[in-house]
């Protein structure tokens, strides 16, 4: 299989927008306004780029000076950059940045094979600068370099593309390549747009990505795989009845529900009544929970495929650990796992990382061998402080939208999709 990864540059691979750090160096008018008409869509890069050619002066002695004393790259880049070479992983750069800059950074840091693609500069007598785009698309002509059709040129010679981004110019690109790690406005983006995509700060996460083989799978449960909320709902409403308290609608549950049956329960208690209210909540439920508790749609199918590839499975969920056991027998998926570690199995609920914790002694992995998938914000936060990754779904009461501001490291479009994951362990 070959494979190749496009990756931007400015923002991405340097840590700094070499064309800022230029523009605020040498530019003798107002820039920024320039840089507001891009941002905000009314003109393209190439618009762009020949109102700055007006506007910025620099011999170029003095601007490629400046350069090297101005620029640093990702410090693992270098480290993934021969892990590819190792792996026979081809990697170029495409940019709708400057040539001369990535060329001076690529030269500094020994990395000059690597081919690049990007907006071509040519100095002129008296500090003049010429921009010019042979890597511009007429399809639209907003971009100076057009990373879709970079990709689409790759594309009869390899067999998988990955996309690398952070930002306006790497949208395109992002939509026509086979996967997408993002960070910065990118992410946003593939989120808005539903592209899937690896959430990344550096290149040393994207490079334990490339090596990570999944060998479990840990699962919160409602939400995740099980319905409950309509259990949820009776058992709540039960124990408010039971102490006089009004009675809120089933359409309203997903405003009160939080990490766990305490925190919830704090939104009608004191905190001085709650323990009392938890063993009359916790009965309450246990007379209606196998009634109304179901497997999500796809969830058996998703457990046998996994199980029979061989994936380790385990629970760590919030709910008691007596009724999370079970529902699952009484769903006839209990055997699928190896650990369920529900409330008052250990002593801390999420978002404390003591359930994951103890589901992998239990597996007997390491957290990078695994990863959590969740449904909510608290799941993320869970998984991050147990240094698993976590893939997140909007199955629940969270939007991907709104799932993404904790920044899991993927959403999932649907629990099928973890059949793919697991098959594609590259990328």
């Amino acid at each position: 299989m070959k494979r190749l990864i496009l990756c931007d540059f400015d923002g991405t691979i340097s840590l700094r927008d070499m064309g800022y750090v230029l523009l605020n160096r040498f530019s003798s008018g107002d820039w920024e306004a320039i840089d507001r008409d891009f941002c905000e869509g009314k003109i393209g890069s190439r618009e762009a780029y020949s109102r700055i050619a007006e506007i910025i002066r620099g011999d170029q002695k003095g601007i490629r000076d400046f350069v090297q004393e101005n620029s640093e790259i990702d410090p693992y880049f270098v480290s993934f950059y021969h892990y590819c070479g190792e792996k026979g992983i081809d990697v170029k750069i495409v940019s709708d940045g400057l040539d001369f800059y990535i060329k001076i950074l690529l030269e500094l840091h020994h990395l000059s094979e690597i081919p690049f693609y990007a907006n071509r500069t040519r100095f002129h007598p008296g500090g003049r600068m010429q921009f010019s785009f042979p890597f511009a698309s007429e399809e639209c002509g907003l971009c100076g370099t057009c990373k879709k059709k970079l990709v689409q040129i790759h594309r009869d010679q390899y067999d998988s593309i990955v996309f690398v981004g952070n930002g306006l110019s790497d949208r395109c690109g992002a939509r026509e390549a086979d996967f997408v790690f993002a960070k910065g406005s990118l992410y946003q983006h593939c989120i808005r747009e539903d592209i899937t995509c690896h959430f990344f700060e550096n290149f040393e996460e994207i490079l334990s990505d490339l090596k990570k083989h999944i060998r479990g799978i840990i699962f919160d449960l409602d939400g995740t795989l099980i319905e409950a909320y309509e259990a949820i709902y009776l058992g709540l409403k039960g124990a408010l009845e039971h102490f006089g308290k009004e009675i809120f609608s089933f359409s309203d549950l997903g405003n009160y529900l939080k990490a766990d049956l305490e925190a919830t329960l704090l939104h009608f208690f004191s905190p001085e009544e709650v323990p009392k209210v938890v063993p009359i909540m916790r009965k309450k439920y246990e007379e209606v929970y196998l009634g109304h508790t179901y497997l999500l749609d796809g969830a058996k199918e998703v457990l046998e495929s996994l199980r029979s590839r061989g994936i380790l499975m385990g629970v760590a969920s919030n709910k008691f650990g007596r009724f999370s056991r079970g529902a699952l027998s009484h769903l006839g998926v209990l055997d699928y796992f190896k650990a369920i570690i529900g409330a008052g199995d250990v002593p801390r609920n999420k978002p404390y990382p003591d359930m994951i914790e103890a589901v992998l002694r239990e597996m007997t992995l390491t957290p990078p061998e695994a990863v959590f998938v969740g449904d909510t914000l608290t799941d993320i936060e869970t998984g991050k402080q147990a240094g698993v990754d976590v893939y997140a779904l909007p199955t629940g009461f969270y939007s991907r939208t709104e799932l993404s501001q904790k920044k899991p490291k993927r959403i999932l479009k649907s629990l099928k999709e973890l059949l793919q994951v697991v098959r594609d362990t590259s990328f």
